[in-house]
C-alpha cells in the first residue's frame, strides 16, 4: 500500500460516531451482560495485579560462566557491583541489537515494494544503518565472549527486550503497513537503542573494561546518527509535499556517510 493511499478518505467504521446507535446498543449490551467488580475498579485490578507479582517467579537469571575466565569476570563484576548486571546488559544489547537487524531488513523491503517511492530517502544510507546495526550484534557477542560469557544465553534483560520488541517486528512484518508508517517505527527503536548504550557504556567504565567502552563509544556515534537520521525522515515525510525543513534540522545523506 502506497503512502498516498494509507491517509485518504475509506470505509473506516470503526469509530463510534459513524453509527452512534449501535454504539449506544454495544454499550447497554455490555452492562447487562457483565458483573463488573464492585468498588474502584483500578483498585480491584492493581491488586489482581500484585497477587500476580507475588505468586511469579523471576523472568529468569543470569547464566553461571562455564570457562575459568568467565567465572573470575563475574567474580570480579560481583565485588564491584554487587551482581551481574553488565552480563544481563550486554545480553540485552545482544538480543535488541540482532532485532534491530530484522527490522531494518524488513524495512528494506518495505522500500523496495514500494511502487511510489517520491520524497523517500537514500536506500544506500538504509543499508548502511543495516549493516551497522549487524555490525553492533557482531560487537556484543565478541564483548561478552571476550568476558568469558555466552552470547547465545538468554539474559533476563534479553527476555525482556525480546518481549518487548515482538510489537516492532509485527508490525514491520505487516504487509498493509508502508513504507512511511515503517519508519516511524524504526524511529521508536532506534529512541530506545540510543539510551541503552549510554548504559552499557557508563557500566563498562564502572567495571574499568575500557578496552570494551572504546568500541562501545565508536557503536554510540554510530547510534546517534541512526537517531537523528530517522528522526528527520519522518518529520520530513510527514510535511506537506514540497515542504522542506531546515538544514539544521536533519542529517543529510551526504553528511552520514563516510
Amino acid at each position: 500500500m502506497d503512502t498516498q493511499k494509507a491517509t485518504e478518505f475509506g470505509m473506516n467504521r470503526t469509530g463510534t460516531k459513524y453509527n452512534l446507535d449501535e454504539a449506544i446498543k454495544t454499550a447497554e449490551g455490555a452492562k447487562k451482560l457483565t458483573s463488573p467488580p464492585k468498588g474502584d475498579g483500578l483498585t480491584v485490578f492493581c491488586d489482581k495485579r500484585m497477587e500476580y507479582i507475588r505468586e511469579s517467579d523471576a523472568v529468569g537469571t543470569v547464566p553461571t560462566p562455564t570457562s575459568l575466565k568467565g567465572m573470575l569476570s563475574s567474580l570480579m563484576e560481583k565485588m564491584k557491583k554487587g551482581d551481574h548486571s553488565f552480563i544481563d546488559k550486554l545480553g540485552e544489547r545482544i538480543a535488541f541489537e540482532r532485532t534491530g537487524t530484522r527490522l531494518y531488513e524488513a524495512l528494506i523491503a518495505k522500500y523496495e515494494g514500494s511502487a511510489d517511492k517520491a520524497n523517500f530517502p537514500d536506500l544506500s544510507v538504509i543499508k548502511k544503518f543495516h549493516h551497522e546495526e549487524l555490525s553492533h550484534f557482531r560487537l556484543c557477542c565478541e564483548a561478552m565472549e571476550e568476558i568469558g560469557g555466552d552470547p547465545t544465553a538468554v539474559t533476563p534483560s534479553a527476555d525482556v527486550a525480546g518481549v518487548a520488541a515482538a510489537g516492532w517486528v509485527q508490525a514491520l512484518g505487516d504487509p498493509r503497513i508502508n513504507f512511511k508508517q515503517s519508519l516511524e517505527v524504526i524511529l521508536q527503536a532506534e529512541l530506545v537503542d540510543n539510551d541503552c548504550w549510554d548504559v552499557l557504556i557508563g557500566m563498562a567504565e564502572d567495571l574499568g573494561l575500557n578496552t570494551l567502552v572504546d568500541k562501545f563509544e565508536v557503536a554510540k556515534i554510530e547510534e546517534d546518527i541512526h537517531l537523528s537520521t530517522i528522526r528527520a525522515w519522518v518529520k520530513e515525510m510527514n510535511l506537506a509535499p514540497g515542504t522542506s525543513i531546515k538544514s539544521s534540522e536533519i542529517n543529510r545523506p551526504s553528511q552520514v556517510i563516510n
